[in-house]
């Protein structure tokens, strides 16, 4: 080392020491502000932040929605009511009298297609084995009693009338979830479903085709399928 670079570095400690804290540390500031900025401009954004490089503005982006719920529903709501239309002008237009051999023909169709979605792999089914069916076998005979009332109850009851009748079975599944499960509603939830049972006993006397035979088998297909 050169004496004149002593000197230098003599002279450099002195006017540093002679010096306010804020000037003496601007170096280091400036250093800390910069690696601050790489440390910014390196940072990772996460897949629902997208940023503009031209404006410099984040614009979030949020979670993509999907769209199966809806077409999901859409489709149930279709194939629902076209089932109920048909139904009731197989049953009661044409005076078609095998009503169990109908519902056998539909369930049969309906199984068909799903077994050749679920080999195509377009839904995923469990396989079948004893155990599984001994828990399904009281619900599906209790399945297959809905099925039977409400094609009965469509062949004496207007489609109306079934409609404002199967809100029955709400009522029937809350009040079997509080003395079964324990599970206690609002008073919101009660309201609504009291003003449902006033709409079943309004349109029941004001129904000009009553038919005692057609209401047994549609209270028995609320209980059926609320149970």
């Amino acid at each position: 080392m050169s004496p004149h670079g002593g000197k230098v570095n003599v002279v450099r400690r002195l006017i540093r020491g002679f010096l306010p804290q804020g000037k003496r540390q601007g170096g280091s500031t400036t250093e800390h502000r910069g690696t601050n900025e790489r440390s910014r401009c390196n940072r990772v954004v996460p897949e629902e932040d997208e940023l503009s490089v031209g404006t410099g503005e984040k614009r979030i982006r949020g979670p993509k929605v999907s769209s199966r719920p809806l077409i999901s529903g859409a489709a149930y709501c279709f194939f629902s009511c076209s089932m109920i239309l048909l139904n009731k002008a197989v049953l009661s237009s044409y005076a078609f009298s095998a009503g169990i051999s109908l519902m056998f023909y539909q369930n049969l169709i309906s199984s068909v297609i799903v077994i050749v979605w679920g080999l195509f792999g377009a839904i995923s089914l469990e396989k079948l084995n004893w155990k599984l069916a001994k828990v399904w076998i009281p619900v599906n005979l209790i399945f297959v009693g809905m099925l039977v009332s409400g094609m009965y109850s469509l062949k004496y009851i207007n489609i109306a009338m079934v409609t404002i009748l199967k809100n029955m079975t709400n009522i029937l599944t809350a009040v079997g979830e509080l003395y079964i499960f324990r599970k206690q509603q609002s008073q919101k939830v009660w309201t609504a479903m009291f003003l449902m049972i006033i709409s079943a006993v309004t349109g029941g006397i004001t129904d000009l085709t009553f038919d005692e035979t057609g209401y047994t088998w549609q209270l028995e297909n609320c209980v059926l399928a609320a149970s």
